[in-house]
């Protein structure tokens, strides 16, 4: 009897202690610049998103090379701490979902479902954004 209450404490306590790792969906809304401290990984250019509560983004972009510019407006859907984005404006069936692994009021980095991260893969699998 002492070993199963002593199981179930060691289960509760691993479950109260495992919360999404900084992770605060309310923080979502609003402009985020994409960046990156890699010194190993260099835009040339901007990628802002603007995310708004009635479930649409923007994204901003300009390229730096040519000097041309570009803003399209998709939606997008939260579930837990997984975003998907439709970036087709008329085909709903193409989109990209992210896993959320940081959120806060400065910060922000996904990580594309089914993968993990490793050098060398930002700017697809993983994103990494900072408060505009």
């Amino acid at each position: 009897m002492k070993r199963f209450v002593l199981m179930f404490v060691s289960v509760l306590v691993c479950l109260c202690g495992c919360e999404k790792a900084d992770v605060d969906i309310n923080k979502l809304y609003g402009a985020w610049d994409e960046c990156y401290d890699d010194k190993n990984f260099v835009m040339d250019g901007i990628v802002e998103y603007t995310f708004n509560a009635d479930g649409t983004y923007q994204v901003y972009t300009y390229d730096a090379l040519s000097g041309m510019t570009n803003t399209r407006t998709h939606e997008y859907t939260l579930k837990d701490n997984v975003i998907t984005l439709n970036t087709a404006n008329t085909d709903s069936s193409y989109s990209l979902s992210y896993t959320i692994t940081k959120l806060n009021g400065s910060e922000m980095a996904w990580q594309k479902v089914g993968t993990s991260y490793s050098p060398g893969s930002n700017g697809s699998d993983y994103k990494h954004f900072k408060r505009k």
